[in-house]
């Protein structure tokens, strides 16, 4: 008869810290997660902003312009505006020394290679060596030395 009331006592005590603990987990403020893939440096915030530092100066696209930008790095932060090019000092979305690469922390592999999904935003690596990432609702690609908005 104390072994069961003790069983019970237990599974009680988890019962009421149980929530405590997984409460404290779920409000933990993870940060960004970084990543590279080639020369281009990402990072997907835990708020699904997502931004890249690309390697070299490259060409920007969208179907509304007639004309291409020479952009640096490139983000996704609102939902109300396509993913654009940011102007800030120095390389904001590298990590000293450099970021991972995608492969060592994917999420998972598509049809054309890895993917992270973070936050509510997906990176992959695509057909040929592209590479484009999705969130809020915007998306880019990048190919060939063009990222098309």
């Amino acid at each position: 008869m104390k072994r069961i009331v003790r069983r019970i006592a237990g599974v009680a005590a988890a019962a009421v810290l149980a929530p405590g603990v997984l409460a404290a987990t779920a409000q933990a403020d993870p940060g960004p997660l970084y990543f590279s893939v080639g020369s281009t440096n990402c990072a997907i915030d835990d708020n699904g902003t997502v931004g890249c530092d690309l390697g070299s100066p490259t060409r920007l696209q969208y179907s509304f312009l007639p004309f291409l930008l020479t952009v640096n790095e490139i983000v996704i932060d609102q939902q109300w505006l396509p993913a654009h090019p940011m102007f800030e000092a120095g390389t904001p979305y590298t990590l000293p020394g450099g970021n991972p690469s995608i492969n060592d922390v994917k999420t998972g592999d598509g049809q054309w290679g890895p993917f992270i999904e973070y936050a509510g935003a997906r990176c992959s690596v695509g057909f040929h060596g592209s590479f484009g990432c999705q969130s809020k609702g915007r998306s880019f690609t990048s190919w060939s030395g063009t990222i098309s908005a």
